[in-house]
This record gives C-alpha cells, structure tokens and sequence, in this order.
C-alpha cells in the first residue's frame, strides 16, 4: 500500500466518510491534503464495495463462426466473471431495449476500434496496447449488459480508466469496466435514449432552470428561440468532458459517483448553477449561434470552486425535491450577487432588457477593437 492510500484510508474509514466529508465538504482538495490524493482509490472505494455486484474477470472477445457461448454462472459473493465470447451477430438480437439496435457484433467492434482510435483525452490513448484494453472494456460492456454501442461511451470510459492506469492491466481492465458499468446504469437510460433526454430536458432541465432563473431562461428560450435540449446532449452525455479543463470536470465526477443525489437531477442542477455564473456572457451574445458557441465553449476563467458549485447544486435539487420553488429562485438570486454583481446591479437598475443587451453588445465590440 503506497504511502498515500494508506493516508487516505486512515482519514476515510467508510464509504459515508469519504463521500461526505472528503468530497462534499472539499476535504480531499484542500491544499495540505492534494498531495495524498489519489481519485482511482476513491472511485474504487465509493463504487467497489464487496457487497457490490462485480464481474472479475474480462477475456478477449473474438468474432467466428460459432454462436454465444453461454456466460458461467454467477460465482459466490455476488461476483462474476465474464468468459470468452465467440459470436456473429449481437446477442440480443429480438428485445425490447429501447437503446439496442440490431448491430452485427462484427460492426459494433469496428465502430468501437474507430472511436477509440479517435480518442483524444490524453496521448495515453495513442498507445496500442491501451487501444485494445479499451476495446475489450467496452466490448464486453456491450455484451454484458445485451444493448448497443452509442457514441460518446468511449469518452467515458476513457476518463476511468485514466484513474487505473497506475494498476496492472488485469486490474485496470477490470476495475475501470465495473465503475464504467456503474456509472452508465445511471447515464445511459436517461442520456443515451432520445426520448429519454427529451424527457429529461423538458420536464427536469427546463422546470429547473425556468424556476432558478426565469428571466436567464426566458432570454434563451423566447428570445433567441433556443431548444436546450441541442446543446444539452453533450453536455449530459459526456458529463463536462468537452466542455471544461479535464480536471475540473472529473472533480464534479467525483461528486457525482458519491450516488447521494440522483445523477440525472444533479446534472441538471449543476448546469443551471454555470448558466447564472455566465449570465452576462449570455446576455451580449447577439443570436442563437453565439450562445451555442458560448455554451460548447464554456469560459474557463468564468469556473467557481468546484465545491461551492456542486454544494450550490445540490441545494438547488434539495429545494426541487421539496417544491421549495421561490426559495430556488432565492438561490438563483443570490449565485446571481456573488457571481455577477455588476451585472445584477445593471439589470435591477435598468428596466429596459433590450437596450441593456444593445450596451452590452456595443462594449464587448469595442473591446475585440482594442484587441487587434
């Protein structure tokens, strides 16, 4: 056990601990205890527990002539173990699944191996041995849960298995399939299935956000038109992968795969916390193509601490839970002082919205003037 594991089980003694005192209260990320912290021992921790149900074992799938072969049987503890599989064609091929589609086993490894090949999170992913790790991983992923492939899996499933690539490769393999597996029994209902997402956007995004900050959601959706739920796929899908520094968007994972709010609402609620920090930015853009730009390319310098923000997040979703809607709107308020007091003074100062936009306009275009 390295020095820093053996630091961080001697503070985290339970999984509660750890969720709760290093990731909710920040504890992991103070400046005095960065230097022991080590995010693969606590996903491991939160997500890995014996009680839980783990596959142990992923072996090399190859495409033949013979059909499945039937998977051995569950092995006691509540473990599994996955087995060679040799097949031509996917093998649930008559289901009800809304995310599968009847994709020959043969094309699913193509459209995996090109993907991965694609993968661009860190040049880790460049190396041979690393591509086949992955392939095998979201393989057997696709296997063991009898679905399809989608676009955007491997991003995910990139961002783990980093946090285990200090371990051997069977280890590695492993352990990045089950945290993998877990997090896409949360994400892939609600953010890989179309109607699903529509869902989600309409009924928990939107009343949200309308609820939070109604005149921020009033000047995206009636203003300029917007249908959220275009820039929110890959948002949600990809969990803040392509839209912030990579660092900071695994800090929210972290307090995502604590599990102590539903994923989905949390999201939801993280999002609206970034859309009022970036409620001026939002204002100045002069039509729906500039705010997708901004929202596809979220300003780095306008990130908050990522403790606040998902302690600020989850208030929001405690309040949602409860029906507290005006106090939502208090919360929205006040992320409104702290973050943009300026421009929450202009607007209670000014009633006139549109010229209030038409100023803001003028001034940032006299600003990139001064740049050239």
């Amino acid at each position: 056990m390295s020095g820093k594991i053996e630091h961080l089980v001697k503070q985290y003694r339970t999984r509660e601990e750890l969720s709760q005192r290093g990731v909710w209260r920040g504890e992991l990320y103070r400046p005095e205890e960065l230097r022991y912290f080590e995010r693969g021992w606590c996903w491991k921790t939160l997500l890995l527990g014996e009680e839980d149900d783990l596959v142990t074992n992923l072996e090399s799938v190859q495409i033949g002539d013979e059909p499945v072969r039937e998977r051995d049987s569950r092995e006691m503890s509540g473990v599994r173990r996955l087995t060679p599989v040799t097949a031509i064609s996917h093998p649930l091929e008559v289901d009800d699944d809304p995310l599968k589609e009847n994709i020959p086993l043969e094309d699913t490894l193509d459209i995996v191996r090109l993907d991965v090949d694609r993968l661009l999170l860190d040049p880790v992913f460049a190396n041979e041995a690393t591509k086949e790790e992955m392939i095998k991983i979201l393989y057997n992923y696709v296997l063991e849960n009898e679905t399809s492939y989608k676009q955007g899996y491997h991003e995910i499933c990139g961002a783990v298995y980093l946090q285990m690539r200090k371990e051997d490769a069977e280890a590695r393999t492993v352990n990045t399939f089950n945290i993998f597996n877990k997090l896409m029994s949360r994400i892939r209902p609600v953010f890989y299935e179309e109607e699903a997402l529509l869902k989600w956007s309409r009924e928990r995004f939107d009343a949200i956000f309308k609820c939070t900050a109604p005149k921020l959601y009033e000047l995206l959706v009636k203003h300029h038109g917007m249908d959220n739920t275009v820039w929110l796929i890959r948002w949600s899908r990809l969990l803040f992968l392509r839209e912030l520094e990579l660092g900071y968007a695994l800090r929210i994972w972290d307090h995502l795969l604590t599990f102590s709010y539903p994923l989905a609402d949390l999201v939801a609620c993280t999002i609206v916390v970034m859309l009022i920090v970036i409620s001026q930015e939002l204002h100045t853009c002069e039509d729906q193509g500039e705010v997708i730009s901004l929202l596809l390319h979220y300003p780095p310098e306008k990130l908050i601490d990522c403790t606040d923000l998902m302690k600020y997040s989850a208030s929001l979703y405690e309040l949602f839970a409860s029906r507290q809607y005006e106090d939502m709107y208090g919360v929205g308020q006040t992320l409104s002082k702290i973050y943009n007091r300026d421009w929450y003074d202009k607007i209670a100062a000014v009633p006139d919205q549109n010229r209030l936009r038409l100023e803001e306009r003028l001034k940032r275009r006299v600003e990139m003037r001064l740049k050239k």
